[in-house]
């Protein structure tokens, strides 16, 4: 006597990943994933990401935005309103995420807003 069973048959839900822009170190789609928004190349060794605990946004009491990445990738540049300085004022600045020119790793650069 044979018996079947069907053990935890799952429907595989093929989620749709949203590309939010153009990786500017290898021109691969950045996407979200749990800890930040990456390139979709990192297996292949690509190193560009912006985490979502980014230690300069956070101490703006920032985090950023699927929004905010996508303005930035298209544009170069994008302007955050409502950051906080240490002081706890609220200000607003375009911000830029640049290459370092000795390594693959990017590093925030500040521009204050014109009124």
């Amino acid at each position: 006597m044979k018996k079947e069973a069907t053990i935890n048959e799952v429907a595989a839900e093929k989620k749709e990943t949203e590309v939010l822009g153009k990786c500017p170190l290898c021109g691969n789609g950045i996407i979200e994933g749990h800890k930040g928004f990456g390139c979709s190349n990192w297996k292949s060794g690509c190193k560009f990401v912006i985490w979502k605990n980014d230690k300069f946004l956070s101490a703006m009491k920032k985090k950023p935005t699927k929004t905010m990445v996508r303005s930035l990738l298209k544009n170069g540049i994008v302007t955050v309103k409502g950051l906080t300085s240490k002081k706890g004022n609220k200000f607003d600045a375009n911000l830029r995420y640049e290459k370092n020119p000795d390594s693959d790793y990017f590093s925030w650069k500040m521009d204050f807003a014109k009124n």
